[in-house]
């Protein structure tokens, strides 16, 4: 047989080439024979689903709990309401003739109550702040994307100012006297208090000389207030576009007179928490339906975390024996926000030291055993209306999870709390930051599973579970509530509309941690708030299916 050199080819003889296979698709059927328990994607799928179902699970109770009809007959309660409400305002000047029209006929029905507008000498810094960036400004920069405080009528004459200009451009020096030309808040205050048509010693009007921020004006106001009755008497915090009922009110004097039947006395602190409505202003769909579904995963976050956290952590305060250990985090909300007149001056009034107040306030409470309980009837707030606000809202919230290490430090060296209260308070409030910063990733990964071909069937129903209990679930009990029927497209709108919602609500965080990283700080010139161009809601507006 002739022989022949390696590697040469035969007749009859042809050598074994090895099938070559994509790398990743070797992956996918290894990960296919993988057993379950090993399995990443269905680890994360199931932890979101479990979490979720918990979720809708609260939000039935809380429907269940919350927003009963009121009994029939006459709704005035026989427990006497004594309510000191307090308004901080800041470049709120189109809002205070309709708070005004709004709360003074509303307290004229509750004896001894009082209205305090606080306005803020810090107004006429920030103009100043505001006139000095405006310098070089064109006709293309004056926009609300990129000025969010001025109101349109302030652009509007910045705008008529520019064809007297040389190169087409502000001044800082023609800002300024441009911004000057329209009154303060405080101006508008005192001249709308004038016109009152009777003098109402029950609204007065504080302006705050200090350069402190929202919690600063709301201390100032109770600084002045008498303190009689300071042990029956409430601290009311409501925004400038609050528009608290009277039945509200009267639900609110209803539960304290309850609590106070069962427990001898009157609740520290009590959360008015709010649902979220918006009026549909954006002018594109899109817009207007990203809103929509973000005011409605910001509802159900109230209902399945806001209020029964509250209500958990006020059954263990109120059994401190009961419960060694912290009792939960208080988170509470700068607004509808009631304070008992001494348990208010009892904790040094509202945070001052981080960048926002409310839930700083709630640590306080916590690590000082004071209970925080949920009005079993909640109030509707305006949401944003456009993409800019929702983020820069969302952005502005998140702070507050950031200030809880400063809260620990603070009055863990005041003697407030122990080293182990602090600790626990720490690890849920992280805890719960760390749940927000992850909703959105955690919800397109369950998209991404519940859609992707090559999915396991049970990760795929882990996954098509977590969706459900997050969008659908919640949508139709929402509706189920406020007796409303919803077709099937009607829940399949509303149910793109809140996940569309989730995939946005972790952007905000994020931003606020990636300007955080850049700049070294948290705290800016310019108060974090813009003004409202839409009216405000009440507390009969239902639209959050």
């Amino acid at each position: 047989m002739a022989g022949h050199l390696p590697g040469q080819l035969t007749a009859g003889y042809l050598p074994a080439v090895p099938r070559l296979r994509p790398r990743w698709r070797h992956r996918v059927n290894a990960d296919a024979r993988k057993p379950l328990w090993r399995s990443t994607a269905w680890w994360i799928a199931a932890a979101v689903a479990a979490r979720n179902l918990n979720g809708q699970r609260q939000v039935r109770r809380t429907l269940a709990w919350a927003d009963r009809p009121a009994p029939t007959g006459d709704r005035r309660s026989a427990f006497p309401l004594v309510l000191h409400v307090v308004i901080p305002v800041l470049r709120e000047q189109q809002q205070i003739p309709a708070a005004l029209s709004w709360f003074v006929p509303l307290l004229r029905n509750f004896p001894g109550s009082t209205l305090t507008m606080v306005t803020t000498a810090r107004e006429e810094a920030e103009r100043q702040h505001l006139a000095a960036k405006l310098a070089g400004a064109t006709a293309a920069d004056l926009t609300v994307e990129r000025f969010p405080q001025l109101t349109d009528d302030e652009l509007a004459a910045l705008g008529k100012a520019l064809p007297g200009t040389i190169d087409g451009s502000l001044t800082g020096a023609l800002a300024a006297e441009v911004l000057s030309s329209f009154p303060t808040t405080a101006e508008v205050v005192t001249a709308e208090l004038a016109r009152l048509p009777e003098p109402h010693r029950m609204v007065r009007h504080v302006h705050y000389r200090g350069d402190g921020r929202k919690a600063a004006q709301v201390n100032a106001a109770v600084d002045q207030l008498s303190t009689a009755g300071a042990d029956q008497e409430y601290i009311a915090v409501y925004d400038v576009d609050s528009r608290p009922s009277r039945e509200l009110l009267d639900r609110t004097a209803d539960f304290l007179a309850h609590r106070q039947a069962n427990d001898g006395g009157l609740p520290c602190v009590v959360q008015q928490s709010a649902r979220f409505a918006t009026q549909n202003t954006a002018g594109t769909w899109w817009e207007r339906s990203l809103c929509r579904g973000a005011a409605r995963a910001q509802t159900l976050w109230t209902l399945r975390r806001e209020i029964p956290n509250l209500r958990r952590y006020a059954d263990a305060a109120r059994r401190p024996h009961a419960t060694p250990r912290l009792p939960g985090l208080a988170q509470t909300v700068g607004h509808g926000l009631l304070v008992r007149m001494d348990v208010f001056r009892q904790v040094g009034g509202l945070p001052t030291f981080t960048v926002l107040d409310d839930v700083a306030f709630g640590y306080r409470l916590t690590v000082d055993g004071i209970p925080v309980d949920s009005l079993p009837f909640t109030t509707t707030v305006p949401a944003a209306e456009y993409l800019r606000e929702l983020l820069a809202q969302s952005e502005r919230w998140f702070q507050s999870y950031l200030d809880y290490p400063q809260c620990a430090a603070r009055w863990h060296a005041e003697g407030h709390g122990s080293s182990r209260d602090h600790a626990a308070a720490l690890t849920i409030g992280a805890y719960r930051g760390m749940a927000w910063l992850l909703v959105s990733p955690a919800t397109a990964g369950c998209l991404a599973l519940a859609l992707g071909p090559r999915t396991r069937l049970p990760t795929r129903a882990a996954a098509a579970t977590a969706l459900w209990a997050a969008t659908v679930a919640p949508v139709r009990a929402l509706a189920a509530a406020e007796g409303r029927h919803l077709t099937v497209r009607e829940t399949a709108v509303r149910s793109a509309e809140t996940l569309a919602g989730l995939l946005l609500k972790s952007a905000g965080p994020l931003t606020a941690l990636g300007r955080w990283a850049v700049t070294g700080t948290r705290h800016a010139a310019l108060a974090p708030k813009s003004n409202r161009r839409t009216a405000p809601s009440t507390t009969t507006d239902r639209e959050f299916a």
